[in-house]
């Protein structure tokens, strides 16, 4: 009897503790959900915010572009981190701006990032770039891939 006894209370005590952890552990907010930058609307594409990060990213990136010839521009370097914002395609700014762009703009990046709980996909369809100068502003187009394989 005491056998059969212990074999029924076993199974309520083995799940006595489990249940939803979410209810003793509160949710941490990231730095991704709470991201605002200047006017750029609140809006998610592969992370929360990430719509977000990308405009704050041109906007900053439209204080460091102008140019009169497409020497003037040159790819800037991000650490990417959390996102993929800013990579691709790569931001061209001014040849002579570009320190202080790049500064700048991995502080905003640093801060998006700075407890993530997403990781965009970082996928890049367009794998060749090229700077152009167009309406005095630097941007790039898109090189073709050569054929064959």
């Amino acid at each position: 009897m005491t056998r059969i006894l212990s074999l029924l209370l076993l199974p309520p005590l083995m799940f006595a503790c489990s249940g939803q952890k979410d209810a003793t552990q509160p949710h941490v907010v990231s730095s991704q959900e709470t991201y605002e930058y200047s006017t750029c609307k609140k809006r998610r594409d592969d992370c929360p915010q990430d719509g977000a990060l990308a405009c704050a990213l041109n906007a900053i990136a439209s204080k460091f572009n102008p140019c009169s010839r497409r020497e003037d521009c040159v790819a800037a370097n991000l650490d990417a981190k959390c996102s993929d914002a800013g990579s691709c395609p790569p931001l061209y700014v001014n040849r002579e701006m570009k320190a202080a762009f790049e500064a700048e703009a991995q502080r905003e990046i640093d801060r998006y990032c700075e407890n993530a709980t997403c990781i965009s996909s970082q996928l890049c369809w367009v794998t060749r770039f090229e700077a152009r100068c167009t309406n005095s502003r630097c941007t790039w187009r898109a090189l073709a891939v050569a054929a064959g394989f």
